[in-house]
């Protein structure tokens, strides 16, 4: 079980937690089971409700908070076979150990109420969510949702536990690391407030009104580019840090955005 630290801009730290830990859970089976058909959602044809609901879903689960994504890959502790005695953060050598650890707390302090709160919203809901069919051979969408969300919340809930007895019994030790180094360049990196973006996407906003995560594909001069991502998940042997890091790149540039730009339409 590893744990990465990578700056996108200067002052904004994603996390992503890498663990092969066997577990004896059989909810996770399940759920790696519910992804496998999902996947295959999106290779039905074009223009098919499946793959417009594939296309829908995706979008949804890319709008969730990366923070969420990041505890949600936390292994519930009760549910690893054996516990590690040391989990390492690894971190760029000019974000002190200190500083991701305040991080660190400071999401714990967020999302360990948030999660535990809707988590009990998303369990209330779900018997009336049962009600919404409407046609057997449609799936029932609300109850889908629903389901997905309970389990978000407390899959989140629980890796935030678990990372709070990480950080609490001194198991979670901090390591600079010369990959990040070689692919994050702290002194490239700008602060929030020096982003610049495309007149193009200025434009566009100034004139719908409407801001798309897609809007922030493109790469741009003070921001961690696409590239590197994808070098520095190939070189640590964990294809799903590109996919996290991307979609956090894109809610922490949105952010930066909406903050630069708070144009009324």
């Amino acid at each position: 079980m590893r744990i990465f630290a990578i700056p996108i801009v200067k002052n904004r730290l994603v996390y992503y937690c890498h663990s092969t830990l066997p577990t004896t859970s059989r909810l996770t089976k399940l759920v790696h089971w519910s992804n496998k058909k999902w996947d295959e959602l999106g290779n039905a044809k074009e223009d098919t409700w499946k793959k417009k609901l594939h296309d829908k879903g995706n979008d949804m689960m890319n709008r969730l908070d990366y923070q969420e994504w990041f505890l949600k890959g936390i292994p519930t502790k009760e549910h690893i076979e054996k516990l590690p005695g040391k989990v390492i953060a690894y971190h760029p050598s000019d974000v002190t150990a200190d500083d991701v650890e305040h991080n660190l707390k400071l999401i714990l302090d967020k999302h360990l109420p948030y999660h535990q709160k809707y988590m009990k919203y998303s369990a209330y809901w779900v018997p009336v969510s049962c009600t919404f069919v409407v046609v057997p051979l449609i799936p029932n969408i609300p109850l889908a949702y629903n389901l997905f969300r309970l389990y978000s919340h407390y899959k989140a809930y629980k890796g935030a536990q678990y990372l709070e007895h990480l950080i609490d019994d001194g198991i979670l030790q901090y390591q600079t690391s010369l990959d990040i180094d070689n692919y994050v360049h702290g002194d490239y990196l700008a602060h929030p407030e020096a982003i610049v973006f495309p007149d193009n996407l200025i434009k566009t906003f100034k004139t719908t009104s409407k801001l798309d995560l897609h809007m922030f594909d493109g790469d741009l001069p003070g921001v961690l580019n696409k590239q590197a991502i994808a070098d520095l998940a190939q070189k640590c042997q964990t294809p799903s840090l590109e996919l996290e890091l991307l979609r956090a790149r894109k809610q922490i540039l949105a952010t930066i955005f909406l903050s630069q730009h708070q144009i009324k339409k």
